[in-house]
């Protein structure tokens, strides 16, 4: 029976992993019909999407969860992977796979990529030619999933991204769906100045407490093993409505339930739930300032973390602009932000600046031993 229950976890922590209930998302979801609608009648959105926000935050399965939609619409949707960018022969041959032209006209457009001269034949092909006949494959119009955009080389990011202005000039019927940190759109202008143009940019945050306790309570009440009304309450708070973190916390919840043979979460479950997790929170924090260590703007951190706390968890403009000059001392502003921002520690949201896990200020105000005042 314990072991039927644990199985029936309805949580699932992990990147790329998808949530039972993809809560608070709405209005992303209703921003991305609108697109495919449009694409339903053969015509050609005028921008493309790119959703932007710190790791955990749900990016890749809102993607999953658009390209289901579209599906469903009988619109194509494939993805096309960062490893594709690693370096322009790879992406002539991804390109060339998923527009089935095989053969001499691939090993041409192959050689016309990298700029070689090719033997007389048939015209060779180029990534706009390739990415064209991807989209005419089929009847159907394409959705194009690119996440991790933020990893893109810029070499042969400056190839596809042409092939796709050019794509757009002829009004051809896809749509580019893609999912970033919140220093992509700095990357993307490495491709082109025109890239950060192609594309609509959506900030995806952490959800809103009502959503949050919708993301836990009812998957684990659909699953037969409801949350009481305070250990809801208590897995939302240590969540900090962040949706990699609710999913741990959930899974940890049950499995405490079922260890006490309870007929549904209670809050000691959700108690020694979290208490289970959080040496593994402690790994993932020390990995964040280790990466900071590397970038040599962990000093930067503790007063960011203090700044941040005091002004109840978001910065606005003036406030994040004396932070980075005091923290640089007056030169290499821009430089920290690129960095602080690469790193997913801080990011602009639709209300300020705040940090990209705000549970991460915590660890750093107790590993520092800074007074929260």
């Amino acid at each position: 029976m314990a072991r039927a229950a644990l199985e029936r976890n309805p949580f699932q922590p992990g990147a790329g992993a998808r949530p039972p209930l993809l809560a608070g998302r709405d209005p992303e979801r209703a921003l991305a019909k609108e697109r495919l609608a449009l694409l339903e009648t053969g015509r050609r959105p005028s921008q493309g999407v790119l959703f932007l926000g710190p790791r955990g935050n749900g990016k890749t399965s809102l993607l999953d969860d658009i390209a289901d939609d579209a599906r469903r619409r009988r619109i194509r949707a494939e993805d096309l992977s960062v490893s594709s960018f690693d370096n322009r022969e790879i992406l002539i041959g991804r390109l060339g796979g998923k527009a089935r032209v095989t053969g001499d006209r691939l090993q041409q457009a192959q050689f016309a990529g990298a700029g070689v001269a090719v033997r007389p034949g048939p015209p060779p092909g180029d990534a706009a030619d390739l990415l064209a006949r991807w989209i005419a494959a089929d009847k159907a119009p394409l959705v194009i999933l690119l996440d991790e955009v933020q990893a893109v080389p810029s070499v042969a990011g400056r190839m596809f991204f042409g092939a796709v202005q050019a794509a757009t000039r002829q009004e051809l019927p896809f749509l580019l769906l893609a999912a970033g940190t919140p220093d992509a759109p700095r990357r993307l202008r490495a491709t082109g100045t025109f890239t950060e143009r192609m594309f609509r940019q959506i900030p995806v945050g952490r959800l809103q407490r009502e959503e949050t306790a919708r993301a836990l309570a009812e998957p684990a009440a659909d699953a037969g093993m409801p949350l009481t009304d305070a250990a809801a309450a208590h897995l939302a708070e240590e969540s900090q409505d962040s949706p990699s973190f609710i999913q741990m916390l959930g899974r940890a919840a049950w499995e405490e339930a079922v260890r006490a043979g309870a007929p549904g979460i209670r809050l000691e479950s959700a108690r020694a739930g979290s208490a289970s997790v959080r040496p593994e929170l402690e790994r993932f924090y020390s990995a964040r300032l280790q990466e900071a260590r590397s970038r040599g703007v962990h000093r930067a951190l503790p007063t960011l973390a203090a700044l941040c706390a005091r002004q109840g968890g978001r910065l606005a403009a003036a406030d994040l602009d004396r932070f980075l000059a005091d923290a640089s001392g007056g030169s290499g502003e821009a430089d920290l932000l690129a960095a602080l921002t690469d790193l997913g520690v801080l990011w602009e949201t639709p209300d300020g600046w705040e940090m990209g896990i705000p549970s991460f200020g915590d660890y750093l105000l107790r590993t520092f031993r800074i007074r929260n005042t």
